[in-house]
């Protein structure tokens, strides 16, 4: 199994989803996501990955996981390049660990393995066996950050589960329509206004939970959204309470069970821009 280096560079594109992410992943959800894999085409389902973290202080290591899927082209990442209708390849990366801060630091890295490039212009180097083996090995053995190790059929068998069909809307469960709702609306919950950051300061920042207004669970199969029109950003609470009933409480039935809230959906969409 070969192990390969992404990377993340915050000044060059904001993960909105980072930190829904993180809390899926630490509670056992499977969480993947499309990432950049360079000009790199070697990769195959069940390989290793790192992702490190650049441009922005601390750098260092802040996931790992499982390649899952082939490399395929998207128009590219960078808006104007897309613009221009250059595409870029990407992986599906299924992700087993993912921190906020680096679990190993980039001076680290660089001390432990000066001969190795730690701040690569693009995602997809190569990272030698040993180097792979003796980090995978510290991530699994961390009290912090250990999971139990998939088999590579595992791995296999779960991207032969998802579609692989790419168009400009995106599947349900798919991070990418998070992403696209929460850089739509924000993250106040759009049902009582709850904003986590004005609340827990720092420790809720960039914090939402995204509720599907059509459960594709009700449906039985996947199905293409428009993560404008079907996602909607909700704290916590909202969201159990519009899950307290199936099929789910519309929006406008959960404000309806709280006086105190009536006004507040319509008055949000009248300032929304």
């Amino acid at each position: 199994m070969s192990a390969y280096l992404y990377t993340w560079n915050p000044k060059r594109w904001k993960w909105a989803d980072q930190p829904e992410a993180i809390c899926r992943i630490g509670d056992g959800e499977q969480y993947d996501i499309y990432w950049s894999c360079g000009n790199t085409k070697k990769t195959v389902v069940g390989d290793i990955f790192f992702l490190i973290k650049l441009g922005v202080e601390p750098k260092g290591i802040i996931g790992c996981g499982y390649i899952s899927s082939f490399p395929y082209s998207l128009p590219h990442w960078d808006e104007e390049k897309a613009r221009q209708g250059l595409s870029a390849l990407r992986t599906d990366l299924l992700f087993k660990v993912l921190s906020e801060k680096p679990i190993i630091s980039i001076e680290q890295l660089q001390e432990r393995y000066p001969a190795y490039n730690w701040s690569p212009q693009a995602s997809g180097l190569s990272v030698p066996e040993p180097i792979a083996s003796e980090l995978f090995s510290e991530i699994q053995q961390s009290p912090a950050f250990g999971f139990p190790i998939p088999t590579t059929n595992e791995v296999r068998l779960y991207a032969e589960g998802k579609s692989k069909t790419v168009t400009s809307k995106t599947y349900d469960r798919s991070p990418h329509a998070r992403q696209a709702c929460i850089e739509h609306y924000g993250y106040t919950c759009c049902v009582c206004g709850f904003n986590f950051e004005k609340v827990y300061g720092v420790l809720g920042e960039n914090y939402i939970e995204v509720h599907h207004l059509k459960p594709v669970a009700d449906i039985g199969k996947e199905y293409l959204i428009d993560p404008i029109k079907d996602l909607r950003p909700v704290c916590a609470n909202c969201h159990r309470m519009l899950h307290k009933q199936r099929p789910p409480l519309a929006v406008e039935e959960l404000l309806a069970h709280n006086p105190a809230l009536q006004g507040t959906l319509s008055d949000k969409a009248a300032q929304r821009p």
